[in-house]
C-alpha cells in the first residue's frame, strides 16, 4: 500500500481494540464525507449506481455526509439509488467528526483544500478506530499525516490511506506494472510517465475544479515549510528503522524529465513537467518497497519515476506555457497568491474555474497514462550494466 500507516498491532493492542466501548458493528459500512461537493458528489453518484439491485455494490450500507443538511438533502434526487443515511458534521466540530466516523467502517474524506480540512478528519478517524482514505494530491498533507499521526494509527490498527484518485493511482501502480514488465534477468531501470488527456469536440466548460488549483496556490506558497516537514519525517522514519528514509540507489544513468514545452515524438504531443503529487508518492511507495526483502525470481520494482503531462497542439503548449509563467511569476508573494485565488479562471486562462468542468465536458474527456520503461534484458541491482538500455516496453493504462 502506498501511504498506509496500518501495521499489524501487537497482540496487547488487539486485545483492546476488541474489548473498545466502540461498538463492533457500526451503521454504515463506507461513508462519504464531502458528499455535496463538486467532486464528492460525483464519488456518491457513482456509489449510488454500483449499490442499486444486482449492483457490485447492492448489499454495501453506505452514506454521504457534509455540513449542510439542505445540500444533501438537495442532491438526493440525482442519485441512481437512496444512500443507507444522511450524517451532518462539520471539520471545525471534533465532536461531530467523532460520532459521524464512528458510525462508519470506511470514511472517504472528500473535503479539500486537505492542508486546512484534512487533518481533523484523519484524526476523527484514529480516535474512533475507523479506516480513513481520500483523493489527495497535496504532499505537505500527506507528510503532515505520517509524520504526526503514524503512530497513532499503527497502535490502534487503523489504515489511512492518501491519494486515491489521479493523483496518483495511475503513478503508483503504473511504475510497478511497468517494472513487472522486465522479468528477470531483466532489470527495469526507468518508468517515465505521460498523462494524455483527450476531449471530444469543444464542450463548455473548465478542464478541472478550482479547489484543485487553489490546494496547488496554497502548496507552492507553503514550499519552505513542505521541505522543512519532509526532513523531520524522514528524520523519523530514520530513526525508527535505519535506512527507510533513503530511496533505493537509482539505477543506469540519472532519469532526466523535461521542463517543457517538450515535443514527444512517440506520442505527437508536447510535454510537461508534472506538478501534481505523482513523484512524492511513488518515491514514498518505493521506500517503503526497498524494506522489504526481495524474493527469489521477483521483478526489480523500484525503478527511477518521471511524470510528465501532454498537450495536443502548439497554442495549447503556448498557453500552458502562459499560464505557467504567470503562476510561478505570482505564487512566490503574498499579494500574488491572493490574486490567483481570487481568479482562478483569468490565472489558468479557463483550465480551472469555481463552477468546474460541465458535464458535457466530463462525458466528452477521456485520459490515459503512457509509461515508457527502460532497462536491460539480463541484470542485476547489485551490478547494473554501464551500457545503454537495450529494452524499453511501453505501457498504458486508459479512462
Amino acid at each position: 500500500a502506498t501511504h498506509c500507516t496500518r501495521a499489524a498491532p501487537p497482540a496487547s493492542n488487539r486485545a483492546k481494540l476488541r474489548m473498545s466501548h466502540l461498538p463492533r458493528e457500526r451503521d454504515f459500512d463506507v461513508l462519504i464525507f464531502g458528499a455535496s461537493g463538486y467532486t464528492g458528489e460525483r464519488v456518491a453518484r457513482t456509489l449510488s449506481k454500483w449499490s442499486m439491485p444486482g449492483g457490485a455494490w447492492a448489499t454495501v450500507r453506505w452514506a454521504i455526509a457534509g455540513r449542510s443538511q439542505k445540500k444533501l438533502d438537495g442532491m438526493l434526487g440525482g442519485l441512481a439509488s437512496p444512500p443507507t443515511g444522511v450524517v451532518i458534521a462539520d471539520t471545525s466540530d471534533e465532536a461531530s467528526l467523532r460520532a459521524m466516523s464512528a458510525r462508519t467502517h470506511v470514511l472517504m474524506n472528500a473535503t479539500g483544500p486537505y492542508r486546512f480540512y484534512g487533518e481533523a478528519v484523519v484524526s476523527a478517524c484514529i480516535a474512533t478506530t475507523t479506516d480513513y482514505c481520500d483523493l489527495c494530491g497535496e504532499p505537505e498533507f500527506i507528510d503532515r499525516c505520517q509524520l504526526k499521526h503514524s503512530d497513532a494509527a499503527r497502535t490502534a490498527g487503523v489504515l489511512v490511506v492518501h491519494a486515491c484518485a489521479f493523483d496518483s493511482v495511475p503513478a503508483d501502480l503504473g511504475t510497478l506494472f511497468t517494472a513487472m514488465q522486465f522479468p528477470p534477468p531483466a532489470l527495469c531501470a526507468h518508468a517515465d510517465m505521460y498523462h494524455v488527456v483527450s476531449v471530444e469536440g469543444s464542450p463548455p466548460g473548465a478542464s478541472g475544479h478550482a479547489t484543485t488549483f487553489r490546494a496547488a496556490v496554497h502548496g507552492f506558497g507553503g514550499a519552505g515549510e513542505t521541505r522543512a516537514q519532509r526532513k523531520a519525517l524522514l528524520a523519523k522514519l530514520e530513526e525508527e528503522a535505519p535506512g527507510s528514509s533513503r530511496p533505493p540507489p537509482p539505477l543506469g544513468p540519472k532519469l532526466k524529465v523535461a521542463a517543457g514545452p517538450a515535443w514527444q515524438k512517440a506520442l505527437a504531443r508536447y510535454s510537461f513537467l508534472f506538478p501534481g503529487a505523482d513523484v512524492a508518492v511513488v518515491r514514498t511507495s518505493q521506500r517503503a518497497l526497498a524494506r522489504q526483502p526481495r524474493r527469489a525470481g521477483e521483478p526489480y520494482l523500484t525503478p527511477q519515476f518521471g511524470a510528465s503531462f501532454t498537450v495536443a497542439s502548439a497554442r495549447s503548449a503556448a498557453m500552458v506555457a502562459l499560464a505557467g509563467a504567470l503562476f510561478n511569476a505570482l505564487s512566490g508573494s503574498g499579494w500574488g497568491r491572493a490574486l490567483l485565488l481570487r481568479q482562478p479562471a483569468l490565472f489558468t486562462l479557463g483550465a480551472f474555474s469555481d463552477e468546474g468542468p460541465s458535464e458535457e465536458r466530463l462525458a466528452a474527456t477521456s485520459w490515459k497514462s503512457v509509461f515508457f520503461g527502460r532497462g536491460w534484458s539480463d541484470a542485476t541491482p547489485d551490478s547494473p550494466p554501464s551500457t545503454s538500455f537495450d529494452r524499453t516496453p511501453r505501457c498504458g493504462a486508459q479512462v
